[in-house]
């Protein structure tokens, strides 16, 4: 995260050398009140290209890198003008209240999602974690965004959720509108938490807490551990759980090598 003394200058129009113009639809009752009307407007938020490029390099590639001395403007049309505000100000070094995670969370995990703000993306997925309340009726609902947004640990609890109370699961949900991989993941979540069961008791049973990662089975691993393990090796902590593992084991095979070489 860049440093918080470039707080001061978001949204600086005089030193300002791009601007987003972020798009939004009001709605609005006609005379009558029998219609709706619906109004576009749009909001500017400037910014500095050399923040972005530091910061957010998504934001900063809406911009072409050639068109400089001159203020340019790029068109946001899938993000709220608020929501693109908490994410602009993140940016620069602030933060999102909390409030305004739990109350926006989902628009908060979208926005960040698409312009790959990593740390404000798994704030708000933390936040909606302890927020939500997880029961069998909005479970599958949880379990599609998780997998369609790459948030592995909301992914991880729901499964977890599932797989805790599987009997009201398979009697009270209908798996065969949803994706072939999401009901392999859950299959795959019911058979890694037997082995997590018997693991954790091969490990009270023997007492000893071994954190190398040679031989480590990654797939039992929680998102958490995963991740720590990632930001560890200076890796990137987003993406699905798949992803991470796949990291992970490729991190340890140029490890190897590496060591083979010296």
């Amino acid at each position: 995260m860049c440093s918080l003394l470039v707080m001061n200058e978001i949204c600086n129009e005089n030193t300002a050398d791009v601007c987003f113009e972020v798009s939004s639809v009001e709605e609005k009752e006609d005379d009558n009140y029998e219609r709706t009307k619906r109004a576009k407007t749009s909001t500017s938020f400037y910014a500095h290209r050399s923040i972005l490029s530091g910061c957010a390099p998504m934001l900063a590639a809406l911009f072409d890198a050639e068109d400089t001395g001159r203020m340019i403007s790029a068109q946001i049309g899938d993000v709220k003008p608020d929501i693109f505000q908490y994410m602009l100000g993140y940016v620069y070094g602030g933060s999102v209240p909390k409030e305004e995670l739990m109350t926006h969370a989902k628009d908060i995990i979208n926005a960040a999602d698409k312009y790959s703000i990593v740390n404000l993306k798994l704030e708000a997925e933390a936040v909606y974690l302890n927020s939500t309340i997880f029961t069998v009726d909005n479970a599958m609902d949880n379990l599609l965004y998780a997998d369609a947004k790459n948030c592995a640990l909301l992914k991880e609890t729901v499964l977890d959720f599932l797989a805790e109370n599987s009997t009201e699961a398979i009697n009270n949900i209908s798996f065969a509108d949803f994706p072939g991989s999401v009901v392999k993941d859950l299959m795959i979540a019911f058979d890694r938490s037997k082995k997590r069961i018997i693991q954790d008791h091969c490990s009270d049973s023997e007492g000893e807490d071994n954190d190398d990662d040679d031989g480590e089975d990654y797939s039992l691993m929680r998102v958490s551990e995963l991740r720590r393990k990632l930001d560890g090796k200076g890796l990137d902590v987003d993406g699905s759980r798949e992803a991470m593992i796949e990291a992970l084991k490729n991190s340890t095979v140029l490890s190897y090598a590496h060591d083979a070489t010296d």
